[in-house]
């Protein structure tokens, strides 16, 4: 009997477009006012009820520092959230990033807030790390520090987007072979590319691939991979991060975009030494470290689905997911091996990277409130 290579494809894709892997995508936890972009032309602004419980006046600006308090842009009674279009304001639309201050008519703290997650075509996880708040009350600053995945993928319409933040400095983590397979597009006006090669140890991507393809990938086997990439990330690689924070520290270097290939594990990484760094609580540091899978879930769903097409079924999609995810144990891996070799977390700080108290009352002038 012949069956043809069209119908065995069609069934496939049938297949794959009927199967849905379960993975991770955690709620975004509404522990402060936060702006999500809903389209082109629209923006929602939302806040936790022990934000403010009454009205809410919101203002606009195109700079954290200069605020236009002369005319509300809205005033919110009774409800939570706030959907904005470019009717109310045409520079919702126009590409221009904006600040919108939310000021608690009951006379609460005012809070200023923007998109965390920049809305660019090509990465679906460049994210600003300002607005978090520290455990002596400030606030990270907004445009200080984003992080990303590799920027090879950027458009022209990205590249006008990411021109307004005259970025100087980018951190690559990524290996050489890394780099040379997908070089970094130029964000503007050329700022410095800062190569700090940090390799995932055990996580080769041809070798990857291969297990792919094969269907030799087992989700415990990949767990265990990935922790032991994350303990290395501390005792292999201090120069490197102690090298980011050298240059963090120097205000013609910022803003600063740091990134690796996925923008997960080096770059999570690297983001949770930073807010570590500025006083930011741990459940705060996991929050940012896990809003990976919350901004990347389109894209687990389009991996998942096509590893059976790609693997001729050999491999279960369910076990990729432990490679994709940002998972709490990863990062708790790295934690605990600071605790091990150096005491504490602060201690590596100090003891391995040079962030001491000189260092830290730099990065709190230039990154807090």
């Amino acid at each position: 009997m012949l069956i043809r290579l069209s119908t065995l494809a069609a069934v496939a894709v049938a297949f794959v477009a009927c199967s849905t892997p379960v993975f991770f995508v955690p709620e975004q936890t509404l522990n402060r006012p936060v702006v999500d972009r809903l389209g082109e032309s629209s923006i929602r602004i939302r806040w936790p009820e022990s934000f403010s419980s009454d009205a809410v006046v919101v203002y606009r600006g195109i700079d954290p520092s200069f605020i236009n308090r002369s005319v509300p842009l809205a005033v919110v009674v009774a409800e939570q959230s706030v959907v904005l279009t470019n009717e109310d304001d045409p520079d919702i639309r126009g590409g221009r990033r904006l600040y919108f201050e939310l000021v608690p008519a009951s006379g609460g703290r005012a809070v200023i807030t923007t998109e965390r997650r920049l809305p660019l075509a090509c990465c679906d996880n460049f994210r600003d790390l300002g607005g978090y708040e520290t455990t002596a009350g400030r606030v990270v600053r907004w445009d200080r520090l984003y992080r990303t995945g590799e920027l090879s993928k950027l458009t022209r319409s990205d590249l006008k987007y990411l021109s307004q933040f005259d970025v100087k400095l980018v951190c690559d983590f990524r290996s050489g072979r890394e780099r040379l397979a997908s070089p970094d597009r130029t964000i503007d006006e050329a700022p410095e590319i800062l190569d700090l090669p940090v390799d995932q140890e055990g996580v080769d991507p041809e070798e990857l691939r291969r297990k792919i393809r094969t269907g030799g990938m087992v989700a415990l086997g990949v767990e265990n991979m990935m922790k032991n990439a994350y303990r290395a990330f501390v005792t292999n690689y201090s120069e490197e991060w102690a090298v980011m924070f050298q240059r963090l520290v120097r205000e013609e270097n910022l803003p600063t975009v740091v990134h690796c290939t996925a923008g997960k594990d080096r770059t999570g990484f690297a983001s949770a030494l930073v807010l570590f760094a500025l006083g930011v609580s741990e459940e705060t540091v996991f929050e940012d470290y896990l809003s990976t899978n919350y901004y990347q879930q389109n894209f687990f769903r389009f991996v998942l689905r096509w590893v059976p097409l790609y693997s001729f079924f050999r491999t279960n999609p369910e076990d990729l997911l432990p490679l994709l995810e940002a998972r709490r144990e990863y990062l708790q891996a790295a934690l605990d091996e600071m605790t091990a070799s150096y005491g504490s977390i602060d201690a590596y700080l100090e003891q391995a990277l040079g962030v001491d108290a000189q260092m830290r009352v730099k990065l709190e002038h230039l990154f807090l409130e």
